[in-house]
């Protein structure tokens, strides 16, 4: 089936094929599985196609994917289904495009298909699950080891960026019967052949409901091969008496006419025209017949227990979540929530824990609500989620930070020494799995980094954004923000991708200042399938930004590091340095840890000769001085003593032209200051 230009076949007969040629005694009990289901059809056929009762059948979707376009939305699989219902329901608005001679024999099957509302071990889903591998690329049997629910509680659908080179493809019931086959049983499709949205389009939309039919035991029209034209399909037969024989059709000719027939049903599902819109009362019977039958487990599909165990008979109220466009903001901003819960909500009770609620049942108002906080502080978000009868609630505790402008002098350097995640920074990920986390495996300098374990993702685009809390640049003629990273990409080379944003409204609006990808600038070693960690300085690289636009250099601003994986590998982060110029233009801003509390400048900055580092003690400590150059190399060690309380000064050497590095460490405290020689 396909559009005009392309036509992708089917891969049933192919496919069938090679599994009987791995597992040859399947071939054998195949057979026998088909002539007990040929006797039940014509059993059947005495009594209009197995009775009235609706079948309804649990699916759920594995998406499998590498970060590509075969990662489709959700909202495409949902057009699916709706699609699949609608023909096997005939539904179809086009259904009055039928063609005179069949109009009167097009059937409604009375067999629905909705999405897995519980998981084989009873957790809330959502009926569609994601997982990267390159086995997309491949769709054949393989690409079911990866995952599969039990087949006789569950209709499985492989979505995949090829279907062995078909646009869909699966077995059909006695082929994968016997004790082989419970592991294979199943659907395959290409991405772009799911629903009518997205990657797909209307053209393509009734594949899956072809390969249905397979699954329900139907071959196509033109008999049992793959080979649709040939001359010879007019000696075979799919065993359906009211479709004629023919010579099987790939193009939308409504007269078309052949094996002697007046005309053929060329807009039957199981042709590969593109203008299929229905299946005939003889086809019905043959599924229902399938669907009633012991043959792969079909009948133990649609029985009472399963569907309310595979939460597909109801929606199941399991499971209360919320998300939101942020977690963190400045005194007097907005946030918006969410509501995702499982499954069915008609009503919902919020908790911002600042003394304000929100509860009711009309979903424009209280499903997605947004709140505003006007006090600083953390704050615990509780949402509680009903249906009428039963009630879930979630509690996620300190969810919503809100600061002040200026709320912190802010660490000039960040080497992710003290304790984290420090309060100077929040974290936000959007599936609230893993995140960045200090280690000591790996550093540029120190003796911890911050690591985000990216080679463990199987989530596309998921995104890891850390976002430092306010400091006051209102008195700062120019900001200087500088990091260093180390990251190795995987030998499929995925463009993962790092962003360093800034914002001066406290994260309103952010402005992103820079974007280091995978497959140009963001790695620093060569790729690897291994788990990375840094070995070594020379792994390492760093960046700086100049930022000097007013909108930004106000008491509200923010720097995020943002992250965005792809499937690639892990990234480290150390030695998040800020530093600025003040309005004089000649003194380096004194931003520095509020505990440490020491008098820190250069003097004159620029220059041209010598210049001289003051700085200021509290109480006698050891102290360090080091300079380094703009690639981070360590031209000289200044001073390396313990010093009383007091001011003191230490002279630094002209060296060559260009910007450097002065890093004063006192007391496990690091205070850095850039000079620039002219």
């Amino acid at each position: 089936m396909a559009q005009h230009h392309e036509v992708r076949y089917c891969g049933q007969t192919e496919q069938t094929e090679k599994f009987f040629a791995k597992h040859p005694q399947a071939k054998a009990d195949a057979a026998d599985a088909m002539r007990y289901l040929e006797e039940l059809t014509l059993q059947e056929e005495q009594m209009r196609g197995g009775g009235d009762q609706v079948f309804i059948v649990p699916v759920v979707f594995h998406v499998i994917h590498n970060n590509g376009s075969e990662n489709i939305s959700d909202e495409q699989i949902l057009d699916a289904v709706e699609i699949l219902n609608r023909d096997f329901r005939k539904l179809n608005e086009d259904i009055e495009d039928v063609v005179a001679p069949f109009i009167d024999i097009a059937a409604d099957v009375e067999i629905e298909f909705r999405l897995a509302g519980l998981d084989p071990d009873g957790n809330c889903t959502s009926g569609i699950t994601r997982l990267i591998s390159d086995l997309t690329y491949d769709g054949s049997d393989d690409v079911k080891n990866l995952i599969q629910w039990p087949r006789n509680r569950y209709m499985n659908v492989w979505i995949c960026a090829e279907a062995a080179g078909a646009a869909g493809w699966t077995y059909m019931p006695a082929a994968v019967n016997g004790v082989f086959g419970a592991g294979e049983d199943g659907i395959v499709i290409k991405s772009d052949y799911v629903g009518s949205i997205g990657t797909s389009s209307v053209g393509k939309s009734r594949v899956l409901t072809h390969e249905v039919g397979h699954w329900l035991n139907l071959f196509h029209c033109w008999g049992q091969n793959n080979n649709p034209g040939a001359a010879g399909n007019c000696n075979s037969d799919d065993n359906v008496a009211d479709t004629p024989d023919d010579i099987g059709w790939s193009s939308c000719n409504l007269d078309g006419a052949s094996c002697g027939n007046e005309i053929d049903n060329v807009q039957n599902y199981m042709e590969y025209s593109y203008c299929t819109k229905m299946f005939t009362e003889g086809q019905r019977t043959r599924m229902r017949t399938a669907i009633q039958s012991n043959i792969a487990q079909r009948n133990q599909l649609w029985t009472q227990s399963n569907l309310i165990n595979s939460g597909t008979l109801e929606p199941v109220l399991c499971a209360a979540v919320f998300t939101s466009d942020r977690n963190t903001v400045c005194a007097g901003e907005t946030i918006q929530f969410n509501d995702n819960s499982f499954h069915g909500v008609t009503e919902w009770n919020w908790n911002f824990g600042d003394g304000n609620t929100l509860s009711g049942s009309d979903p424009d108002v209280h499903q997605n609500p947004s709140h505003t906080f006007d006090t600083p502080g953390v704050y615990t978000i509780m949402l509680t989620v009903g249906n009428g009868e039963d009630e879930v609630s979630v509690t996620v505790n300190e969810y919503i930070t809100v600061i002040v402008p200026g709320m912190n002098e802010a660490p000039f350097i960040e080497g992710f020494e003290s304790v984290w995640p420090a309060e100077n920074w929040s974290l936000f990920n959007q599936n609230n799995d893993a995140t960045w986390q200090q280690s000591p495996s790996a550093s540029y300098s120190g003796t911890n980094s911050l690591k985000l374990n990216n080679s463990a993702n199987t989530i596309a685009d998921n995104i890891d954004e850390m976002i430092s809390t306010t400091y006051d640049m209102s008195a700062m003629q120019e900001v200087y923000l500088s990091y260093k990273w180390a990251y190795a990409n995987k030998q499929n080379e995925t463009d993962d991708r790092l962003r360093i944003s800034v914002t001066g409204d406290c994260g309103d609006y952010w402005y992103l200042k820079k974007v280091h990808k995978g497959l140009t600038d963001l790695p620093t070693v060569n790729p690897t399938n291994f788990s990375f960690a840094p070995t070594g300085q020379s792994q390492w690289t760093g960046n700086e930004l100049a930022l000097s636009d007013p909108d930004w250099l106000t008491e509200m601003f923010r720097i995020k590091f943002e992250f965005i994986g792809k499937g690639g590998n892990n990234i480290w982060l150390d030695d998040i340095n800020i530093s600025g110029l003040d309005t004089n233009g000649t003194t380096w801003t004194n931003i520095q840890p509020v505990a440490q509390q020491s008098m820190l400048r250069i003097f004159p900055n620029p220059t041209s000769t010598s210049t001289t580092l003051e700085f200021s003690l509290q109480k006698s400590s050891d102290v360090k001085i080091e300079l380094y150059n703009s690639i981070g190399a360590l031209v000289e060690v200044i001073a390396e003593k313990q010093l009383a309380s007091g001011t003191h000064n230490f002279s630094i050497a002209q060296q060559p032209r260009g910007l450097y590095t002065v890093r004063l460490e006192v007391g496990g405290v690091r205070n850095v200051r850039k000079i620039v020689f002219e």
